[in-house]
């Protein structure tokens, strides 16, 4: 039987993170798999997300009051450690003595007395002492004490230090450290975004249209809304704004054959077979028979009959050449732009890991390049921050592909930020300045197919 007491919940939660499956998707099956009330489920993913979230930051403190290296602490004590250790120094609805008492209790379950001790003298020594704790200082160490005080592994504090200067790094990791908003993407085949502000106003869920996408909602307040009638008939889907607007650049005409080659669980597939109302058609591809379980099952929500999903390496698919009137490749990443997203994401990313993403990207790119038809689209797009993972990949694969061209995606996109247009042609959302996940998108054109006969005269 599954204990329903927040903090025991979320500790077990922690255990199995940290032995490497996905903090989102633990929590979303254990609280699936309980009952409690609406504030019991609010302080469990409240405890696992700023456990996570702030873990940097609680280990340095806890370190502090610690008469031994915190890392040779057992797996399952730190956890109870850093969840005490948040809601001392980050939380103010909880009494002290509250969170002491619970942890101690939680020592005894996952150790012995000695750590019921050890965890007892601890927190409070913690409570004590919170507010005379020291982190690195700005200006000798600005790596450090930014890791430390918005807790983000260092080496990517640096990346980014170096990259953005200490002001614009600080403001992004910031926004790292809050949840992001619930947004929602019209359906735009069936229903205007004005006619569904109304029906969700008429169940108690205000909503605010977004600043950049034409077919947005933020959710301001309210409930579930995937429990509402109107999600279930289709009329809208759970989608972040940054996303819609990827879909929103390739704008692919009605009647065309797209291929959407890393379609994950399908936001963007979705929109896009919405986009083109249901015409043409479009091959979604991904490696996962999990991820395409759940788009079958939108696309079925959604009433969408032009997909055709198809599990495979978009690599390595017998796609026909010449075959696509567009492409989108929504390309596997290191999603350093969505860090706000995920809390446990930040903590499993590595330096290594973008450099092998780089030669998986060109990979796809050069699939892409092969079945597309002259003059089709192609929209390479990250949710990386990440240079080497951007228009590094892009310079290197026009460099190899002479038959294509940049052109600007921002100038197909009336309501995008002017500071989100690059003067390369690139499009840049970045979350500290536009609210969205940070990406990157690259709109690719394909030259027209020159005869034989043109060739000849032209170069006789």
């Amino acid at each position: 039987m599954i204990d329903t007491q927040p903090r025991v919940l979320a500790v077990a939660i922690l255990l199995r993170v940290a032995d490497g499956e996905s903090a989102n998707a633990v929590l979303d099956s254990a609280l699936s798999a309980v009952t409690m009330d609406a504030r019991d489920r609010g302080l469990t993913t409240t405890l696992v997300d700023g456990a996570l979230r702030w873990q940097g930051r609680l280990d340095y403190q806890l370190q502090q009051v610690l008469d031994r290296p915190f890392s040779e602490i057992e797996l399952p004590i730190r956890i109870i450690l850093r969840v005490g250790a948040y809601q001392l120094t980050l939380l103010d609805r909880i009494p002290d003595h509250a969170v002491v008492n619970d942890a101690v209790t939680l020592a005894r379950r996952y150790g012995h007395e000695g750590t019921a001790k050890l965890v007892n003298a601890v927190l409070r020594r913690l409570a004590r002492e919170a507010a005379t704790l020291t982190f690195p200082d700005a200006a000798a160490d600005p790596v450090n004490y930014l890791a430390t005080t918005y807790s983000h592994p260092t080496w990517l504090v640096a990346r980014w230090l170096t990259r953005f200067g200490f002001a614009e790094t600080s403001a992004l990791l910031q926004v790292n450290n809050t949840p992001p908003e619930l947004t929602l993407r019209v359906n735009r085949r069936w229903v205007s975004r004005e006619g569904l502000q109304a029906m969700l106003a008429m169940h108690g869920v205000p909503t605010a249209p977004t600043p950049i996408s034409p077919w947005g909602l933020v959710v301001t307040e309210g409930g579930n809304p995937r429990e509402l009638a109107e999600y279930r008939e289709g009329l809208f889907s759970i989608q972040g704004e940054g996303s819609m607007v990827m879909v929103e650049l390739l704008r692919p005409g009605r009647h065309r054959t797209g291929w959407d080659m890393a379609a994950g669980v399908g936001g963007k597939t979705t929109y896009l077979a919405e986009w083109v109302d249901d015409s043409g058609s479009l091959v979604a591809t991904d490696t996962s028979s999990t991820r395409l379980d759940v788009l079958r099952q939108e696309l079925k929500r959604m009433e969408l009959n032009s997909v055709t999903l198809l599990e495979a390496d978009a690599r390595t698919v017998p796609m026909e050449e010449l075959s696509m009137d567009y492409i989108l490749l929504d390309a596997p990443c290191s999603g350093t732009g969505s860090l706000r997203r995920q809390a446990d994401a930040r903590w499993r990313k590595s330096p290594e890991q973008i450099l092998d993403l780089t030669l998986l990207q060109l990979e796809l790119l050069s699939a892409a390049s092969r079945a597309l038809k002259p003059e089709g689209i192609l929209l390479y797009c990250t949710c990386s921050l990440e240079p080497e993972e951007n228009e590094q990949v892009i310079d290197t694969f026009l460099a190899e592909h002479s038959d294509f061209h940049l052109e600007p995606a921002g100038t197909r996109h009336t309501t995008l930020p002017a500071d989100a247009r690059d003067v390369q042609g690139y499009v840049r959302l970045l979350p500290q300045h536009h609210g969205t996940d940070g990406f990157f998108a690259a709109r690719l054109v394909k030259s027209p197919a020159v005869s034989a006969l043109h060739y000849s005269l032209h170069f006789e």
